[in-house]
C-alpha cells in the first residue's frame, strides 16, 4: 500500500484520481513534482470531486526534485510508499528506478527513458537503459512496469492486435 506518483502534470492528474478512486486498496496518496502547487490543485480536484474512496487514506502533496537520488529515496521512505508511479519527464526514470531498487518499491512508467540531451536513442531505445535493471529488480523481487503510457504502451497493443487479427504479417 501507500502510492507515490511522481510529475503533476495532466497524465499525473488522471493517475491521482483513479488511485483515489482505489484508496481502499492503495492507501495514502502522495503527489511529488518540482511544483508544490501544481500537486496541491490535484488535490483539491480529487476532493472537490469526492473522488477519495477510502476517507482515512491520506491524500498529501510534495515539492521534489527527481533528478536527486537522495531526494526520491527520502520521500519514498517518508511516505511509506509501496508503489511508485514516475509520470515525470522520462530522462528521470532511471533515477526513480535507482530510488525504487533503494527502498524495495514496486515501479511503473509510461515512456522509455532517454537522456536529457539526447533526441532520439537508437533502436532499441528500450534496451539501453530500463532493461538493464532487470536483474536487479528480480533479484530484489521487486515489480518494474515500464512504458504504460499510450507510446509505446497502447501503441505496442495495437500493433500486437493487429498482428494477430487482421494482418499476415508486419
Amino acid at each position: 500500500k501507500n502510492v507515490l506518483i511522481i510529475g503533476a502534470g495532466g497524465v499525473a492528474s488522471v493517475a491521482a484520481h483513479k488511485c483515489a478512486q482505489n484508496s481502499d486498496r492503495l492507501g495514502d496518496i502522495c503527489i511529488a513534482s518540482r511544483t508544490l502547487s501544481k500537486c496541491e490543485k490535484i488535490i483539491n480536484d480529487i476532493r472537490q470531486r469526492n473522488n477519495v474512496k477510502d476517507k482515512k487514506s491520506k491524500l498529501f502533496a510534495r515539492q521534489l526534485d527527481a533528478s536527486n537520488l537522495d531526494e526520491v529515496v527520502n520521500i519514498i521512505r517518508d511516505c511509506g510508499s509501496q508503489i511508485v508511479i514516475n509520470l515525470g519527464p522520462n530522462f528521470l526514470n532511471m533515477t526513480v528506478m535507482d530510488a525504487c531498487l533503494e527502498t524495495g518499491a514496486a515501479y511503473l512508467d509510461t515512456s522509455a527513458h532517454s537522456e536529457a540531451e539526447s533526441i532520439s536513442d537508437p533502436y532499441p531505445w528500450y534496451d539501453c537503459y530500463e532493461w538493464k535493471r532487470k536483474p536487479l529488480f528480480a533479484q530484489r523481487k521487486l515489480t518494474a512496469v515500464l512504458s504504460v503510457g499510450f507510446d509505446p504502451g497502447v501503441v505496442n497493443a495495437y500493433a500486437s492486435y493487429a498482428l494477430k487479427h487482421e494482418l499476415d504479417s508486419i
